[in-house]
């Protein structure tokens, strides 16, 4: 690509289309029109892309999965070769990625293979529990609560309906308090339609920590919290689930909390064939790079996403899996890979937080926005402006390739 790595061959390979790879490639795909013979190649199992910040809505029955799969077809330039396989491993030494299709030989390789549910080895959760990591996870979610609204009115005992018609949703982060009060604000309304009382349905939110939200402002915490009450969300904290079983999620301190769904949400870690890859890992599996989102003793494989394990600098602390950390990690990338081929100096990546907003029901949510916080139906319309904005930025960013169709 420049003295300093003559003798490669072969594309630049993206595994990975989620936020950070989708981002590599079309930012990539724009960098590249001065390099017109350099292939660029993007792996993914799926011919499309999923809008994972909307999956609750998904779950929550407001919003069709289709509507949150957006065709690669449709964003990606003509240059850019789409292989959908499934990734099977690496070939470190022969700088191959292995697959379904068959081994891919790559110049430079990024991976964003995102993450996957950690179930932290709970006893019986995978099993027991449903996640909600993909659209169609989520479409399962909603069948699953519509299936237990059905079951819950066909019970001539009023306990046993109210135990049916409960959903535990297991973790108090963003998409377990976003599941959590999609599910409450609408479960009532569709209760009717399945011959319920209103009020039969429940919702509960379980959290091991002290807090929901986590590591947000003290005032975000609290906006939140009574927003999911006034939902009708039972919100448990100091809650550790010690294992799953057919009647419930048995907590550490005895207790057993029941329901007729129980969802996961408690957290992810990286995919299962990262783990005997050879790639130097952290917690939860992640990949460990140096300041330019290079592989540790591999430079010539970048990480960008979940499964980057990037710390940050001003708290001491891994940066958390969310999509804004996963487009800038991409699009310094993007960047970087483009230096290489320029003979340019590479740079240092700097998350720059743009804030956090959360919704929290159908119409109102939470932000914590440059040392503001707001909560409400403003907070829930700027939800719907980001996502909105962002499915606009993917569609912007294939048009800036010139020879795109």
């Amino acid at each position: 690509m420049n003295a300093s790595t003559a003798g490669d061959s072969g594309p630049i390979v993206v595994a990975g289309a989620g936020y950070a790879g989708l981002h590599v490639a079309l930012r990539l795909t724009a960098r590249l029109r001065n390099n017109p013979t350099m292939e660029l190649t993007l792996v993914d199992r799926h011919d499309y892309h999923q809008v994972l910040t909307e999956l609750p809505q998904v779950a929550g029955g407001t919003r069709a999965a289709s509507a949150v799969r957006i065709p690669l077809q449709d964003v990606l330039a003509e240059r850019v070769r789409f292989v959908q396989t499934e990734i099977s491993g690496f070939d470190l030494a022969g700088r191959r990625l292995l697959t379904g299709a068959g081994p891919i030989g790559w110049r430079r390789l990024v991976l964003a293979l995102g993450s996957r549910p950690n179930d932290f080895a709970i006893p019986g959760l995978a099993q027991r529990a449903l996640s909600v990591y993909s659209a169609s996870d989520a479409e399962r979610v909603w069948a699953a609560a519509s299936k237990a609204l059905d079951a819950a009115a066909a019970a001539a005992n009023p306990e046993r309906q109210r135990r049916l018609a409960t959903v535990v949703v297991g973790g108090g982060g963003a998409t377990g308090v976003e599941l959590a009060g999609e599910l409450a604000e609408v479960l009532p309304e569709v209760a009717s339609g399945h011959g319920l009382a209103p009020d039969r349905p429940a919702v509960l939110l379980v959290e091991a920590g002290p807090t929901i939200l986590a590591g947000s402002s003290p005032q975000l915490i609290d906006k939140t919290t009574r927003i999911l009450s006034d939902l009708g969300v039972q919100v448990r904290t100091n809650a550790a689930i010690a294992a799953a079983t057919e009647e419930g999620f048995r907590l550490k301190d005895g207790q057993l909390v029941e329901g007729g769904v129980f969802v996961w949400a408690g957290g992810v870690k990286a995919p299962e064939l990262v783990v005997d890859s050879g790639l130097p890992t952290g917690h939860n599996g992640r990949v460990k790079v140096d300041q330019y989102l290079r592989v540790l003793d591999h430079p010539e494989i970048y990480v960008a996403g979940d499964l980057a394990s990037v710390t940050d600098p001003r708290t001491g602390h891994v940066l958390p899996p969310l999509a804004q950390v996963a487009l800038e990690e991409g699009e310094m990338v993007a960047r970087n890979l483009d230096a290489e081929l320029e003979g340019g100096p590479r740079e240092a990546f700097t998350f720059h937080d743009k804030g956090f907003v959360v919704s929290v029901g159908t119409r109102r949510g939470v932000a914590d926005i440059a040392g503001t916080t707001t909560g409400g139906r403003l907070a829930h319309l700027l939800k719907d402006a980001i996502e909105w904005e962002y499915r606009q930025s993917v569609r912007h960013l294939r048009g800036w390739d010139p020879i795109a169709r």
